[in-house]
């Protein structure tokens, strides 16, 4: 998982505060798990609710348990008292949690045994506490010295429970929002509750205290307990038992004979951490000769004897007197001409430049030109993105004639798309849909990008080469690139016609539910298409030109909450193109927990 360390400078020398950074998207995970969403919705069956809250007696005891051991090995003074008022506090938060059960039914604390999924926190934490912590030698912890240090590595695994409940807590308060009938608004009120809140800084600010003394690989220790105890705790919530029917994840409804899933994405930035003509711009830069090459400045220290200084040799009869210009010397015939690297270097940046300047005037201007729209106007929009698609296509026509691609070869190309790193959880997502045998899926690129094998050698490992390509390719002549771009993916128009033709080219024995991930306006047109339209991090120019046209865009998890409680009252669910509303998500992790189900748990 891809830490999120846009932490504030003066938090950063806190160890609590970098794990909650560096994990906090891991928690965000709890919210998709089933129970959750039938949580926040309030479809969540009573005896399922209740099962889940008998499970607190067993976390208590833990936590209990895991106070104690600190307050054993602690030689802090003051240490020990705050560990005796935690504990105080957290037999408080218990009451209060044991008494909503005893309102639900007074007989659950005798109904609910241990939970499989429970025990594995539990006894992750008993053996932190008792020194067996993966990675460390046991026999480290045999000096009093050494014992010493026990008291942060258990904070660092009750901690994560704490953090993500009272987060958990303040992201379902808003679902209970204009809804005082919400049968389950008091324990979610009691999760965002400041008793809570407390309880979790008051345990994060003893562990910075009781971290102070530790090394720097301790505190990886302290860190590496910390998230596995979050991806236990997501996990807690994503096995609890359901009987009932979620709308997430979308495979569990998904019936292998009848349907067929076909995921459509963009790839540069969408995917890829780098754009893609950022990196083919960089190896033509890279590659190219320089102005000084075959050009010494001294005469070689092997000049014949007889031959007049400033004299050339003599020539083969047929060579010409004179390079073309910004050309290298002594260019084989059968050979790609090449710019020069200097030439190589301006020339981008007054494409690159050009390329930005006349792209926002494009989207100005097309906003310009149409009326805003109050609900989704697709046909005005297709009109509308005809000039995008003009601009698109004379701006790969510049890139082309410039010759700014040429000399490149096709093997080094390849390996560049195979170092290429994709953003974090893309590939992970893309294996378990196609590992997971109870899914009929295909996957398939939709790009812009000038140059496919970049793409195919980018998914060419981990069992990803069977991901569908479409984009623009190069033409190579005895391995090199001519510099010619074969036009085939150049903007909304080409996109939106290549889905069409996927889909059209399926049989008709299965119904096909489409998903298209993107995040440009070029993408627009298919993700209004697609059944469900998912845009990670939305850039600005796509939600200008998608309010204008009359597009929704809400957060993906809130979309959910919806079709649940639809889900709920009608047994069955919908995703439907052409709808308006586009889901929005920060990572790919959210889309895998939404499709998928499971994820970062051990």
């Amino acid at each position: 998982m891809e830490s999120d360390m846009n932490i504030p400078r003066e938090e950063a020398m806190y160890i609590s505060r970098i794990c909650w950074y560096k994990f906090k998207k891991v928690a965000r995970l709890a919210l998709y798990t089933p129970f959750v969403v039938c949580l926040a919705s309030g479809t969540l069956k009573n005896d399922t609710f209740l099962s889940f809250l008998g499970q607190d007696n067993y976390y208590y005891k833990a936590f209990a348990k895991a106070y104690e051991a600190a307050e054993k090995y602690t030689d802090d003074d003051d240490a020990k008292y705050a560990l005796r008022d935690l504990q105080r506090i957290a037999t408080r938060e218990f009451k209060v949690q044991d008494s909503f059960l005893q309102e639900w039914d007074a007989d659950i604390g005798k109904k609910c045994t241990l939970n499989p999924i429970t025990l594995k926190f539990t006894e992750f934490l008993k053996a932190t506490a008792s020194g067996k912590i993966e990675g460390v030698c046991a026999e480290k912890f045999e000096t009093e010295f050494e014992r010493t240090k026990l008291p942060a590595y258990i904070f660092g695994a009750m901690i994560p429970c704490l953090r993500l409940y009272a987060n958990l807590g303040k992201e379902l308060l808003v679902f209970l929002q204009g809804n005082p009938t919400h049968q389950y608004r008091i324990i979610i009120r009691n999760y965002a509750s400041e008793s809570l809140e407390e309880l979790a800084k008051k345990n994060e600010n003893l562990l910075d205290k009781l971290s102070i003394t530790l090394t720097s690989h301790e505190l990886s220790i302290v860190e590496k307990l910390y998230e596995k105890a979050m991806k236990i705790e997501v996990g807690f919530l994503l096995g609890q038992p359901l009987d009932q029917k979620s709308v997430i994840p979308i495979s569990r409804e998904h019936n292998l004979d009848e349907e067929r899933l076909v995921i459509f994405f963009k790839f540069d930035s969408t995917c890829s951490v780098i754009d893609s003509s950022a990196i083919l711009a960089e190896m033509t830069i890279v590659s190219a000769p320089k102005s000084d090459e075959n050009q010494p400045e001294n005469q070689p220290e092997n000049q014949p004897e007889n031959q007049p200084e400033n004299q050339p040799e003599s020539q083969p009869e047929n060579q010409p007197e004179c390079q073309p210009e910004n050309q290298p010397e002594c260019q084989p015939e059968n050979q790609v001409v090449r710019l020069l690297s200097e030439v190589l270097n301006s020339t981008w940046d007054d494409i690159c430049k050009d390329y930005t300047d006349e792209y926002e005037k494009c989207i100005d201007t097309l906003l310009l030109t149409h009326e805003k729209a109050e609900k989704l106007d697709y046909e005005r929009l297709h009109k509308a993105l005809e000039q995008l698609s003009d601009f698109e296509k004379r701006a790969n026509t510049r890139v082309s004639e410039s010759g700014v691609l040429r000399g490149l070869r096709l093997d080094g190309l390849k390996r560049v798309g195979e170092l290429m790193v994709l953003q974090d959880g893309c590939k992970n997502f893309f294996q378990s849909i196609i590992k997971n045998e109870q899914l009929n899926a295909d996957i398939h690129a939709l790009s812009c990008c000038w140059c496919s094998d970049l793409i195919r050698s980018a998914f060419s490992s981990d069992g990803l080469d069977v991901v569908n390509v479409h984009a623009n390719e190069f033409i190579f002549e005895e391995n090199l690139s001519t510099g010619v771009i074969v036009s085939k993916v150049e903007g909304p128009f080409d996109k939106v016609q290549t889905f069409s033709e996927v889909l059209n080219n399926y049989n008709d024995d299965k119904k096909n539910l489409t998903v298209h991930i993107g995040d440009t306006v070029s993408d627009l047109l298919c993700l209004l298409q697609a059944d469900i339209g998912i845009v990670i991090n939305p850039s600005p120019n796509l939600m200008r030109v998608g309010n204008h046209f009359g597009v929704s865009f809400i957060p993906l998890y809130r979309g959910i909450i919806e079709k649940q409680k639809t889900y709920a009252k009608k047994d069955s669910t919908s995703w439907n193109k052409l709808s308006g509303v586009l889901y929005t998500v920060s990572s790919w992790a959210e889309i895998h927990m939404f499709i998928q189900g499971s994820i970062y748990t051990d």
